[in-house]
């Protein structure tokens, strides 16, 4: 027995097959919400309730799939109504999908009241309604296809069918349905990616080029990949394989490749040259934390930056300050220096860990301390000449007087006040040597962004 003859027996003559409502109410359901842009649309309990949505109508036949497990609805309805008529209808389409979401959504309500575990149900839910009702839409669009045709705007009698030749309206289990079936199997499996990724997205991927994987990454939040083919700017040698997408940077895309930072274009102006690329995403979150630093050690900033994250931002530095940039394999500049700012653009830890003074800035830094001691040890002197005038060269003042002149005393009044002179710009010169030495210090003052 072929599948229509054994559909007949079944009394399901003139009717779509429920696999055919199946596949069909799959694929349309993808596609939908696809244009949306709705996320999760792949996940199996979506996928059933399109299935459930697309036999649904047929509830009215107690001899079918969905009239079979619910003949205490089917068979009244189809002794009052008959077949194909108020279930086909877009009024039966109305009502049935508002019942369905107050269902699904007294269901949420009472997650939330009670605090159950929702098991994604809340976030779901959205997509089992949607997937419900287009999935029940495309039966009746499906049945129109069909020789009898549907009660579209029941109560009016009138059949509505596509097209109006009976003779290229496919039979039930005919050949012709069957290919109708291979026909629409084919259409989900090729709805598959576009539902995972969206419309927009797959046609990025089909295009593989460098300006479609730069739309497509501009509002990501979550690590991507990119797979490329290309050469290098400067060698001409080739560059393939997969890098993580940083950012972008004029029209380039920005990667971290094999350990090092490269741009990635078809423009000339890249380190990487390539014309075929494509985006791959992850379900990695992207985390980008937030630092400010006043006057801190670059250890201290070290200390804060997790194992293979990168850095970005400006890092205010002491004036007249010169950092030796180490160079780093890469075409990207992560680090650079402009005035007094040292500017960071996805620097490692390790790259940040091998900054240093220059030369000239060191030695300074190193003249600069051999003055402070030099006036230190000065003002120590000074001091102690000043303690032991003051101490009377351990005189008592009667002492002083016998043994000293007044023009002795008075010379040395004069000593001790040009002394107490002396010591005080030598405090003030250690003041101003001190305040340089801490200005020359390798100390970050800005913000940062951590990308983990």
């Amino acid at each position: 027995m072929n599948w229509q003859e054994k559909n007949l027996g079944r009394g399901l003559t003139n009717k779509m097959l429920a696999p055919t409502h199946s596949v069909f109410g799959i694929f349309l359901t993808l596609i939908i919400l696809a244009i949306f842009g709705v996320q999760w649309s792949l996940h199996w309990s979506v996928i059933l309730f399109a299935i459930i949505g697309s036999i649904m109508p047929d509830i009215d036949h107690p001899k079918s799939i969905i009239g079979r497990m619910f003949k205490f609805v089917s068979i009244p309805i189809e002794r009052r109504y008959g077949h194909r008529t108020i279930t086909h209808s877009l009024i039966g389409w109305l009502a049935t999908s508002i019942a369905f979401a107050l269902i699904i959504y007294v269901i949420v309500f009472i997650i939330k009241l009670f605090g159950l575990p929702d098991f994604a149900i809340v976030e779901l839910a959205p997509r089992w309604v949607a997937a419900f009702s287009i999935a029940y839409f495309s039966h009746l669009i499906l049945d129109m296809l069909n020789r009898r045709g549907s009660q579209l705007f029941w109560p009016d009698p009138g059949r509505d069918v596509i097209p109006r030749n009976p003779k290229f309206r496919p039979e039930s289990g005919s050949k012709v349905e069957v290919f109708i079936f291979i026909v629409l199997l084919f259409l989900v499996f090729l709805a598959l990616p576009i539902s995972k990724y969206g419309i927009q997205s797959s046609l990025r991927w089909l295009l593989a080029t460098p300006g479609s994987a730069i739309q497509e990454v501009k509002n990501y939040k979550i690590h991507s990949i990119l797979e490329f083919n290309g050469i290098f700017k400067d060698t001409n040698k080739p560059a393939e394989g997969q890098g993580e997408i940083l950012g972008i940077e004029r029209q380039r895309l920005i990667i971290l490749y094999q350990g090092s930072v490269y741009t990635i274009s078809d423009e000339f102006t890249a380190d990487i040259i390539a014309s075929n690329v494509r985006v791959k995403r992850t379900k990695i979150p992207l985390k980008i934390e937030h630092k400010e630093f006043k006057n801190e050690t670059r250890a201290k900033l070290l200390s804060q930056i997790p194992k293979g994250a990168l850095v970005s931002g400006t890092i205010q530095l002491p004036d007249k300050m010169e950092v030796v940039i180490p160079s780093f394999k890469g075409g990207y500049k992560v680090i650079n220096q402009q005035g007094n700012n040292l500017i960071l653009k996805f620097a490692s830890k390790k790259q940040i860990d091998k900054l240093a003074l220059s030369e000239a800035f060191e030695i300074q830094r190193r003249k600069d301390q051999a003055e402070l001691s030099k006036l230190q040890n000065e003002a120590r002197k000074i001091e102690s000449r000043i303690k032991e005038i003051e101490t009377g060269d351990g005189l008592t003042p009667l002492g002083k007087e016998a043994l000293m002149t007044k023009e002795d005393q008075k010379k040395q009044d004069q000593e001790l006040t040009e002394l107490k002179n002396r010591l005080e710009e030598a405090n003030i010169r250690i003041d101003e040597v001190k305040l340089k030495i801490a200005s020359r210090k390798f100390v970050f003052s800005g913000e940062v962004f951590i990308r983990q």
